[in-house]
């Protein structure tokens, strides 16, 4: 802009200058013609007063200009510059016609004999003659070669001046715009004419930073909520490449994803895969393939425009909860159709009239235990189902103590006929928080497996005492014990270590998922110690209670 600014005036500075000089030119010649033709009818009066005096004019005829004397008829008597031999008869030149018809005449032309440009005066004389002066004149061309040296050297000096001026006034000029301060355009004094474009861009300024500062909100909020997502979200670009990710993503991948990099190099599943390229080329679709021990589920959407959305989920939990589902109920059915066949079979037999009396006894004994069997196991069933959805009401302060007590004492009479003891040895002193109804069931499931596998002469203790923060409770037996192979199962629903005792002493499976879901429902956690023929110990830790 300052360089434009600079040329500009430059250029027209130069033109005035130039058209300034030529105008002062052709005015200057015109009235330098005009002050020739004066002084040359001046001079022509005196020689023609002197010519008529008798006085001899040839002595100064060159001195002012060209002199000629023309006799009536055109031809030349004299002739200050030229020989009157070679002349040609001037009757026809018009100075002289208008001379010989008004008394004086005068006329501007080229000379033939000298080829420039003349002005003629010419007077009548007494004696007929015509007295001619004639000076030579510059043409306008002539005029302008004349001063040309003085002209340009002057035009080259002016527009040297012209040009620093030039610079000096762009500089001027531009110095507030260069200043102009764009971060707050309305604060700027500067030139009127430039308001309304800093008002302008003050506008879209402002529109622009609330356009942004949405676009960061937004950013901002997406860039929140996929954070928190427990789901792994991965943005694709074209190719593949990772244009957005979440840290679960890359949490269930058990991988470092980069962003820019291409994400199914980060996939070793070929189902993965195939599904993540289908989506890119505008197909959905879903799969689920193992990391390690998770099982994860993707998902992944078609963008449109080349791209894809990757959706991630852990659904090892679902997984496992699936497969519980499915053998809780197959368990359930086996075990329900156990007792149920056995009850409609005795049935049957107490239909036949000529069965003995002492058989329908013992078919009813067995009809009878059968059904409390059954019974057993609904009620565990309804305990768990409870447990799973969630335990309702105000959780209350327990006496550890009390409760260990009236669960003894319920299973008091099954103790005695398995000639086991039972020692409670919690202090009075250890409480914890939780649900007494659920404390009740854990206890009373400890103690009945306690009793349903020991020995003859066996014993069952229970001790308490509080430690770092938890409050611990064991439960030690020295009972028939567990099997190494079995410690990581036995809280599994249905599954009983020595089938065919646990079913003869009316066990329903269930016992232990209880004690576990019941003490996970009140915050703690249950671990178990067992050797064959040695007897196991049931350690329950529960957050001390405040």
């Amino acid at each position: 802009m300052k360089k434009t600014i600079a040329i500009v005036t430059a250029w027209v500075a130069s033109l005035f200058i130039v058209l300034t000089v030529v105008v002062t030119a052709i005015l200057y010649h015109g009235v330098y013609e005009e002050s020739v033709k004066t002084t040359m009818f001046e001079e022509l009066d005196i020689l023609s007063y002197l010519y008529e005096t008798g006085n001899d004019i040839t002595t100064i005829g060159g001195k002012n200009g060209r002199l000629t004397v023309i006799r009536p008829d055109g031809s030349v008597e004299y002739d200050s510059l030229a020989s009157t031999d070679e002349m040609e008869n001037h009757s026809e030149r018009k100075e002289v016609k208008d001379a010989l018809l008004m008394g004086r005449g005068s006329d501007e032309r080229m000379s033939n004999t000298l080829s420039t440009k003349q002005i003629y005066e010419a007077v009548l004389l007494s004696d007929g003659n015509v007295l001619r002066l004639s000076k030579n004149a510059s043409t306008v061309i002539a005029f302008f070669s004349m001063i040309a040296g003085p002209v340009v050297s002057l035009v080259i000096i002016l527009l040297i001046f012209v040009v620093f001026i030039a610079a000096k006034a762009s500089d001027y000029i531009v110095a507030p715009i260069n200043a102009l301060n764009l971060d707050n355009p309305d604060e700027n004094n500067v030139y009127d004419e430039i308001s309304p474009l800093l008002l302008k861009i003050a506008r879209q300024k402002n529109e622009v930073r609330e356009e942004i500062a949405d676009k960061e909100r937004t950013r901002r909020e997406f860039e929140f909520i996929i954070s928190t997502l427990s789901e792994g979200l991965v943005v694709l670009g074209r190719g593949g490449k990772i244009l957005s990710l979440n840290k679960s993503a890359a949490l269930l991948l058990k991988e470092d994803l980069e962003d820019n990099k291409p994400f199914l190099a980060y996939l070793k599943s070929t189902e993965a895969k195939d599904v993540v390229l289908s989506a890119l080329e505008g197909k959905d679709g879903e799969t689920s393939f193992k990391v390690f021990s998770k099982i994860v589920e993707l998902s992944a959407y078609s963008s449109g425009s080349g791209g894809a959305v990757v959706l991630m989920r852990d659904i090892t939990e679902k997984s496992e909860r699936e497969r519980m589902r499915k053998e809780f109920t197959a368990n359930v059915s086996h075990e329900l159709k156990t007792p149920i066949t056995t009850i409609m079979g005795f049935s049957e037999l107490l239909e036949n009239p000529e069965i003995e009396r002492s058989k329908v006894t013992d078919f009813a004994h067995e009809i009878n235990k059968e059904a409390l069997r059954l019974r057993d196991i609904v009620g565990d069933i309804i305990e768990l189902s409870s447990l799973d959805e969630g335990y309702k009401g105000e959780s209350e302060e327990i006496d550890v103590k009390t409760a260990v007590d009236n669960e003894i004492k319920k299973l008091e009479h099954k103790a005695q006929e398995n000639e086991v003891r039972m020692e409670n040895n919690v202090p009075s002193s250890i409480y914890i928080l939780g649900w007494q109804k659920i404390f009740s069931e854990v206890v009373s499931n400890l103690l009945d497996n306690a009793i349903r596998y020991n020995k003859k002469g066996g014993f069952v203790r229970v001790e308490a005492n509080e430690s770092d923060g938890k409050t611990v409770i064991t439960f030690r037996d020295n009972g028939i014990g567990i099997p190494d192979e079995s410690l990581e199962r036995i809280f599994e629903r249905f599954y009983r270590v020595d089938k065919s005792r646990s079913r003869e002493s009316g066990g329903t499976g269930l016992g232990l998922s209880i004690v576990k879901n019941g003490v996970e429902r009140m915050g703690g956690e249950v671990r178990v110690e067992s050797k064959i023929n040695e007897g196991s110990v049931f350690t329950l830790s529960f957050p001390s209670n405040p």
